[in-house]
Protein backbone atom coordinates (compact mmCIF):
# COMPACT_ATOMS: atom_id res chain seq x y z
CA UNK A 1 0.00 0.00 0.00
CA UNK A 2 1.91 3.38 -0.97
CA UNK A 3 1.74 6.52 1.36
CA UNK A 4 -0.11 9.67 0.38
CA UNK A 5 3.09 10.98 1.01
CA UNK A 6 6.75 10.56 2.43
CA UNK A 7 7.62 12.50 5.36
CA UNK A 8 10.00 12.14 8.35
CA UNK A 9 8.63 9.69 11.19
CA UNK A 10 9.53 11.85 14.10
CA UNK A 11 8.50 14.84 15.16
CA UNK A 12 11.18 17.56 13.74
CA UNK A 13 13.58 19.95 15.86
CA UNK A 14 11.30 22.60 15.91
CA UNK A 15 8.23 20.92 16.44
CA UNK A 16 9.90 19.13 19.46
CA UNK A 17 10.99 21.79 20.91
CA UNK A 18 7.40 23.21 20.89
CA UNK A 19 6.05 20.26 22.56
CA UNK A 20 8.73 21.02 25.35
CA UNK A 21 7.59 24.29 25.48
CA UNK A 22 10.64 25.75 24.16
CA UNK A 23 8.80 28.82 22.51
CA UNK A 24 11.57 30.51 21.43
CA UNK A 25 12.34 27.49 19.13
CA UNK A 26 9.08 28.29 17.64
CA UNK A 27 9.04 32.31 17.15
CA UNK A 28 6.25 32.84 19.66
CA UNK A 29 5.44 35.67 21.49
CA UNK A 30 2.45 36.91 23.50
CA UNK A 31 0.56 38.71 20.78
CA UNK A 32 1.43 35.04 18.31
CA UNK A 33 -1.58 34.50 15.84
CA UNK A 34 -3.61 37.22 17.46
CA UNK A 35 -3.75 39.47 14.20
CA UNK A 36 -7.15 38.81 12.11
CA UNK A 37 -7.67 40.18 8.16
CA UNK A 38 -10.56 41.31 7.07
CA UNK A 39 -11.85 39.90 3.41
CA UNK A 40 -13.65 41.69 0.77
CA UNK A 41 -16.76 41.12 1.90
CA UNK A 42 -15.87 41.63 6.08
CA UNK A 43 -15.50 38.64 6.96
CA UNK A 44 -12.75 37.41 9.14
CA UNK A 45 -9.87 35.50 7.91
CA UNK A 46 -9.08 32.29 10.08
CA UNK A 47 -6.51 29.76 9.06
CA UNK A 48 -6.59 26.03 10.50
CA UNK A 49 -4.46 23.53 10.04
CA UNK A 50 -5.40 19.89 10.68
CA UNK A 51 -4.48 16.00 10.16
CA UNK A 52 -6.17 14.15 7.41
CA UNK A 53 -8.37 12.02 9.89
CA UNK A 54 -11.99 11.50 10.58
CA UNK A 55 -12.52 14.38 13.00
CA UNK A 56 -12.31 17.11 10.90
CA UNK A 57 -14.93 15.77 8.77
CA UNK A 58 -17.70 18.73 9.87
CA UNK A 59 -14.99 21.28 9.31
CA UNK A 60 -14.89 20.45 5.75
CA UNK A 61 -18.77 20.27 5.81
CA UNK A 62 -18.93 23.42 7.36
CA UNK A 63 -16.66 24.62 4.73
CA UNK A 64 -18.78 22.79 1.84
CA UNK A 65 -22.20 24.12 2.89
CA UNK A 66 -21.09 27.57 3.85
CA UNK A 67 -21.36 27.77 7.64
CA UNK A 68 -18.66 29.61 8.25
CA UNK A 69 -19.56 32.27 5.90
CA UNK A 70 -22.94 32.66 7.37
CA UNK A 71 -21.09 32.96 10.73
CA UNK A 72 -19.25 35.92 9.47
CA UNK A 73 -15.87 34.14 8.63
CA UNK A 74 -13.81 33.38 5.83
CA UNK A 75 -12.00 30.18 6.91
CA UNK A 76 -9.16 28.53 4.69
CA UNK A 77 -8.18 25.06 6.10
CA UNK A 78 -4.96 23.41 4.99
CA UNK A 79 -3.94 19.83 5.98
CA UNK A 80 -0.92 19.25 8.02
CA UNK A 81 1.10 16.26 7.02
CA UNK A 82 3.53 15.96 9.41
CA UNK A 83 3.42 13.70 12.34
CA UNK A 84 0.04 14.76 13.71
CA UNK A 85 0.98 17.47 16.44
CA UNK A 86 -0.20 20.56 14.76
CA UNK A 87 0.11 23.18 17.90
CA UNK A 88 4.02 24.38 16.89
CA UNK A 89 2.06 26.06 14.02
CA UNK A 90 -0.39 28.35 15.93
CA UNK A 91 2.62 29.00 18.72
CA UNK A 92 4.89 29.44 16.07
CA UNK A 93 2.41 32.12 13.90
CA UNK A 94 2.16 30.05 11.22
CA UNK A 95 -1.79 29.56 11.20
CA UNK A 96 -4.31 31.16 13.37
CA UNK A 97 -6.24 27.81 14.68
CA UNK A 98 -4.99 24.26 14.77
CA UNK A 99 -6.54 20.45 15.54
CA UNK A 100 -4.72 18.56 18.13
CA UNK A 101 -5.25 15.22 19.84
CA UNK A 102 -6.67 16.00 23.35
CA UNK A 103 -3.63 14.83 25.40
CA UNK A 104 -1.03 17.49 23.29
CA UNK A 105 -3.32 19.90 23.83
CA UNK A 106 -3.30 19.29 27.39
CA UNK A 107 0.44 19.03 27.38
CA UNK A 108 1.12 22.36 25.54
CA UNK A 109 -1.44 23.82 27.93
CA UNK A 110 0.12 22.44 31.10
CA UNK A 111 3.82 23.59 30.01
CA UNK A 112 2.80 27.44 29.39
CA UNK A 113 2.71 27.69 25.68
CA UNK A 114 -0.43 30.34 26.07
CA UNK A 115 -3.21 27.81 23.68
CA UNK A 116 -6.70 27.78 24.51
CA UNK A 117 -9.52 25.49 23.21
CA UNK A 118 -12.19 26.35 21.04
CA UNK A 119 -13.85 23.07 20.22
CA UNK A 120 -13.70 19.53 20.84
CA UNK A 121 -14.43 17.68 17.72
CA UNK A 122 -15.56 14.10 18.36
CA UNK A 123 -15.54 11.26 21.16
CA UNK A 124 -14.21 7.67 20.98
CA UNK A 125 -16.43 5.48 19.26
CA UNK A 126 -14.54 1.38 19.58
CA UNK A 127 -12.90 0.42 16.56
CA UNK A 128 -11.87 4.02 15.57
CA UNK A 129 -8.39 3.71 16.76
CA UNK A 130 -6.71 0.31 17.73
CA UNK A 131 -3.22 -1.09 18.24
CA UNK A 132 -2.53 -3.10 14.65
CA UNK A 133 -0.28 -6.12 14.28
CA UNK A 134 0.84 -7.40 10.68
CA UNK A 135 -1.40 -10.53 10.00
CA UNK A 136 2.17 -12.52 10.30
CA UNK A 137 2.33 -11.57 13.79
CA UNK A 138 2.38 -13.71 16.65
CA UNK A 139 0.87 -10.96 19.25
CA UNK A 140 -2.80 -11.48 20.73
CA UNK A 141 -3.09 -8.83 23.11
CA UNK A 142 -1.13 -5.97 24.30
CA UNK A 143 1.45 -8.32 26.91
CA UNK A 144 2.72 -9.85 23.96
CA UNK A 145 4.41 -6.05 22.89
CA UNK A 146 6.66 -6.37 25.46
CA UNK A 147 9.94 -5.29 24.88
CA UNK A 148 8.93 -3.93 21.50
CA UNK A 149 8.40 -0.77 19.18
CA UNK A 150 4.65 0.40 18.78
CA UNK A 151 3.95 3.39 16.50
CA UNK A 152 1.93 6.64 17.40
CA UNK A 153 0.61 9.01 16.18
CA UNK A 154 2.38 12.42 17.98
CA UNK A 155 5.17 11.83 21.46
CA UNK A 156 1.67 13.18 23.31
CA UNK A 157 -1.49 11.14 22.10
CA UNK A 158 -4.44 9.78 23.66
CA UNK A 159 -3.35 5.91 22.75
CA UNK A 160 0.53 6.34 25.15
CA UNK A 161 -2.44 7.29 27.70
CA UNK A 162 -4.89 4.14 27.23
CA UNK A 163 -2.30 1.79 26.34
CA UNK A 164 -0.42 2.68 29.89
CA UNK A 165 -3.53 2.58 31.65
CA UNK A 166 -4.08 -0.92 30.30
CA UNK A 167 -0.76 -2.20 30.97
CA UNK A 168 -0.80 -0.72 34.87
CA UNK A 169 -4.64 -3.06 34.75
CA UNK A 170 -2.58 -5.96 33.81
CA UNK A 171 0.09 -5.81 36.40
CA UNK A 172 2.88 -4.54 33.91
CA UNK A 173 5.08 -1.60 33.89
CA UNK A 174 3.76 1.48 31.75
CA UNK A 175 7.54 1.47 29.79
CA UNK A 176 6.88 -2.23 29.14
CA UNK A 177 6.62 -1.24 25.52
CA UNK A 178 8.50 1.67 23.56
CA UNK A 179 6.34 4.33 22.14
CA UNK A 180 7.50 5.67 18.52
CA UNK A 181 6.53 8.88 17.26
CA UNK A 182 5.64 8.30 13.49
CA UNK A 183 3.62 10.14 10.80
CA UNK A 184 -0.13 8.93 10.33
CA UNK A 185 0.20 8.02 6.80
CA UNK A 186 3.42 6.34 7.24
CA UNK A 187 1.87 3.64 9.90
CA UNK A 188 1.63 1.15 6.89
CA UNK A 189 5.17 1.67 5.90
CA UNK A 190 6.86 1.22 9.38
CA UNK A 191 4.68 -2.09 10.17
CA UNK A 192 4.85 -3.90 6.89
CA UNK A 193 8.69 -3.00 6.66
CA UNK A 194 9.17 -4.47 10.59
CA UNK A 195 10.57 -1.16 11.61
CA UNK A 196 8.01 -1.64 14.14
CA UNK A 197 6.02 -4.72 15.78
CA UNK A 198 2.72 -2.28 16.17
CA UNK A 199 0.88 0.80 15.25
CA UNK A 200 -1.40 2.57 17.05
CA UNK A 201 -3.87 3.80 14.06
CA UNK A 202 -6.70 5.91 13.92
CA UNK A 203 -9.26 6.07 10.69
CA UNK A 204 -9.18 6.43 8.18
CA UNK A 205 -5.71 4.70 8.14
CA UNK A 206 -6.91 1.61 10.14
CA UNK A 207 -8.74 0.10 7.48
CA UNK A 208 -7.19 0.83 5.09
CA UNK A 209 -4.21 -1.04 6.98
CA UNK A 210 -6.59 -3.37 7.28
CA UNK A 211 -8.51 -4.48 4.08
CA UNK A 212 -4.93 -3.70 2.28
CA UNK A 213 -2.04 -5.10 4.83
CA UNK A 214 -4.17 -8.10 6.89
CA UNK A 215 -3.43 -6.28 9.83
CA UNK A 216 -5.25 -6.80 13.42
CA UNK A 217 -5.79 -5.61 16.13
CA UNK A 218 -4.84 -6.97 19.48
CA UNK A 219 -5.94 -4.02 21.65
CA UNK A 220 -8.81 -1.08 21.28
CA UNK A 221 -8.30 2.56 22.56
CA UNK A 222 -11.94 3.15 23.49
CA UNK A 223 -12.01 0.92 26.74
CA UNK A 224 -11.34 0.90 30.25
CA UNK A 225 -11.69 4.00 32.06
CA UNK A 226 -11.09 6.69 29.28
CA UNK A 227 -13.56 4.69 27.31
CA UNK A 228 -15.85 7.47 25.08
CA UNK A 229 -12.53 9.87 25.22
CA UNK A 230 -12.06 13.26 23.95
CA UNK A 231 -10.43 12.38 21.13
CA UNK A 232 -9.51 15.67 19.70
CA UNK A 233 -10.17 19.65 18.89
CA UNK A 234 -9.11 23.01 17.70
CA UNK A 235 -6.52 25.52 19.55
CA UNK A 236 -5.67 28.68 19.21
CA UNK A 237 -2.72 31.00 20.98
CA UNK A 238 -4.47 32.51 24.35
CA UNK A 239 -3.48 36.03 22.56
CA UNK A 240 -6.19 35.25 19.68
CA UNK A 241 -9.01 33.86 21.90
CA UNK A 242 -8.46 37.08 24.04
CA UNK A 243 -8.35 39.15 21.23
CA UNK A 244 -11.47 37.62 19.12
CA UNK A 245 -13.83 36.22 21.10
CA UNK A 246 -16.38 36.89 18.38
CA UNK A 247 -14.47 34.86 15.91
CA UNK A 248 -14.31 32.03 18.73
CA UNK A 249 -18.04 32.24 18.93
CA UNK A 250 -18.68 32.12 15.40
CA UNK A 251 -16.48 28.93 14.72
CA UNK A 252 -18.36 27.60 17.57
CA UNK A 253 -21.23 28.09 15.85
CA UNK A 254 -20.23 27.09 12.61
CA UNK A 255 -18.60 24.08 13.53
CA UNK A 256 -21.58 23.00 16.02
CA UNK A 257 -24.15 23.51 12.67
CA UNK A 258 -21.49 20.68 10.89
CA UNK A 259 -21.09 18.40 13.25
CA UNK A 260 -25.49 17.96 13.73
CA UNK A 261 -25.63 17.57 10.28
CA UNK A 262 -22.51 15.21 10.44
CA UNK A 263 -24.09 13.27 12.94
CA UNK A 264 -27.30 12.74 11.24
CA UNK A 265 -25.63 12.49 7.70
CA UNK A 266 -22.93 9.56 8.14
CA UNK A 267 -23.60 8.92 4.22
CA UNK A 268 -21.72 12.22 3.75
CA UNK A 269 -19.40 11.96 6.13
CA UNK A 270 -18.15 8.95 4.08
CA UNK A 271 -17.90 10.57 0.71
CA UNK A 272 -16.22 13.40 2.24
CA UNK A 273 -13.68 11.20 3.83
CA UNK A 274 -11.69 10.41 0.31
CA UNK A 275 -11.59 14.31 -0.74
CA UNK A 276 -9.31 15.19 1.72
CA UNK A 277 -7.48 11.98 3.39
CA UNK A 278 -6.64 10.55 -0.12
CA UNK A 279 -8.34 7.17 0.85
CA UNK A 280 -10.02 5.15 -1.76
CA UNK A 281 -14.23 4.74 -1.15
CA UNK A 282 -13.95 1.31 -0.52
CA UNK A 283 -12.01 2.44 2.88
CA UNK A 284 -14.13 5.23 3.50
CA UNK A 285 -17.16 2.72 3.39
CA UNK A 286 -15.85 0.71 6.27
CA UNK A 287 -14.33 3.42 8.59
CA UNK A 288 -15.67 3.53 11.94
CA UNK A 289 -17.18 7.39 12.93
CA UNK A 290 -16.34 9.01 16.21
CA UNK A 291 -19.04 10.55 18.00
CA UNK A 292 -18.84 13.78 16.71
CA UNK A 293 -19.76 16.49 19.85
CA UNK A 294 -22.45 18.88 19.20
CA UNK A 295 -22.18 21.06 22.25
CA UNK A 296 -19.43 23.04 22.68
CA UNK A 297 -20.48 25.25 25.96
CA UNK A 298 -17.84 25.35 28.76
CA UNK A 299 -20.07 22.58 30.98
CA UNK A 300 -19.62 19.98 28.94
CA UNK A 301 -16.32 20.56 27.31
CA UNK A 302 -14.47 20.85 30.49
CA UNK A 303 -15.39 17.77 32.42
CA UNK A 304 -15.06 15.50 28.97
CA UNK A 305 -10.74 17.39 29.40
CA UNK A 306 -10.72 17.09 33.01
CA UNK A 307 -10.90 13.46 33.02
CA UNK A 308 -8.35 12.98 30.27
CA UNK A 309 -5.70 15.43 32.50
CA UNK A 310 -6.53 13.22 35.24
CA UNK A 311 -5.20 10.50 33.75
CA UNK A 312 -1.96 12.14 32.35
CA UNK A 313 -1.45 12.85 36.14
CA UNK A 314 -2.23 9.04 36.70
CA UNK A 315 -0.36 7.31 33.97
CA UNK A 316 3.17 9.71 33.87
CA UNK A 317 2.28 12.15 30.73
CA UNK A 318 1.98 14.73 33.27
CA UNK A 319 4.31 15.72 35.88
CA UNK A 320 2.01 17.31 38.01
CA UNK A 321 -2.02 18.03 38.04
CA UNK A 322 -3.67 20.14 35.02
CA UNK A 323 -5.75 22.61 36.34
CA UNK A 324 -8.03 22.77 33.02
CA UNK A 325 -10.40 25.82 34.12
CA UNK A 326 -8.33 28.15 31.90
CA UNK A 327 -7.87 25.84 29.22
CA UNK A 328 -11.38 26.87 27.16
CA UNK A 329 -11.74 29.82 25.40
CA UNK A 330 -13.84 32.35 26.04
CA UNK A 331 -16.41 33.68 23.67
CA UNK A 332 -19.10 35.67 23.37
Amino acid sequence: MPPHHRSTPALSGTAAACALGLLAACGGSGDTGAKVAKDSAGRSEISVTYPTNVSNVPLHIALKKGYFKEAGLSVKAEPDLGSGSTIEAIVGGQVNMAWANTVGGLTAYSKGMGVSLVAITDTARHGNQQVLVSKKSSARELADLKGKKLAVLAPTTVCILNVRSALKAQGLPTDTITFTPVSPPEHANVLSSGEVAATCTSEPFRTQMIQKLGARSVFDTDSGDLKGYPVGGYLVTSAFAKAHPKEITAFRTALSKATRYANTHPEEVRELLPTFTGTDADVAADVVINRYLENQDAATVRPLVGRVAKAMRAYGLADEPIDVSGYFADGR
